[in-house]
């Protein structure tokens, strides 16, 4: 019954994406500047996240010495 209701929705959800529809719409000089405030704030959450976790992933790839044997 659940499969059923998924198919019909994912054929719903198809059917509006390939059917062609008009749209009207206005892209003022703003949206550029938005996009670009994007794209900066993404590579800064990206590179922020990477920073937290550097550490982890470097002792995730360093191969294992006999140094730290408890």
């Amino acid at each position: 019954m659940i499969m059923l209701q998924l198919r019909h929705f994912l054929l719903v959800l198809i059917a509006l994406i390939v059917i062609p529809q008009s749209v009207s719409a206005y892209l003022d000089p703003g949206v550029g500047s938005m996009i670009w405030q994007l794209l900066v704030a993404v590579g800064l959450g990206v590179a922020f996240t990477l920073k937290m976790y550097w550490q982890k992933l470097k002792d995730r790839f360093r191969p294992k010495s006999a140094d730290h044997e408890d």
